[in-house]
């Protein structure tokens, strides 16, 4: 996908977690514990639930900071291709499942963050800090719910 706009960062964005949730969903059906089938099933729906509400951003009316250009900040954090999220869910345990997931919203955090930083322009700076605020809450509420699965 060409990146060249923070448009185009948010609709990667939202297909990142859309991929994500259909590569945990298909890991689910694959998975021998039933620990992490129930856990691979809650991951899948939460990051689909993600990425309707990225969508809401990309939809915003704010066209000064979706139209801004950049380009020249991707050349230093390169983006992963969608592709490269198909890992192998099914294989891992429970804990290195929620640890890869807390790693891949933590890369997009920090990418929101990098980009953040280097905007010039308020209003995409307000927008990136809103999409961060968005990962970062996301991913402490799957840091708690994934925990409360030790309960269970």
């Amino acid at each position: 996908m060409q990146i060249d706009t923070f448009r185009d960062i948010i609709h990667w964005t939202r297909a990142y977690h859309q991929q994500l949730a259909e590569s945990l969903k298909h890991s689910s059906a694959a998975h021998q514990n039933e620990r992490a089938r129930m856990l691979l099933d809650y991951l899948s729906e939460h990051e689909t639930k993600l990425a309707e509400a990225v969508r809401a951003f990309e939809e915003s009316d704010n066209l000064n900071a979706l139209d801004t250009w950049i380009m020249e900040y991707l050349n230093k954090t390169p983006i992963k291709p969608i592709a490269e999220i198909n890992a192998p869910f099914s294989t891992l345990s429970t804990e290195e499942i929620i640890n890869s997931i807390e790693t891949e919203h933590g890369k997009i955090i920090d990418l929101y963050r990098f980009l953040a930083g280097r905007a010039v322009a308020t209003p995409a700076v307000d927008l990136l800090e809103e999409l961060a605020a968005l990962e970062e809450h996301e991913a402490m509420r799957l840091a708690r719910a994934s925990g409360s699965l030790d309960d269970i």
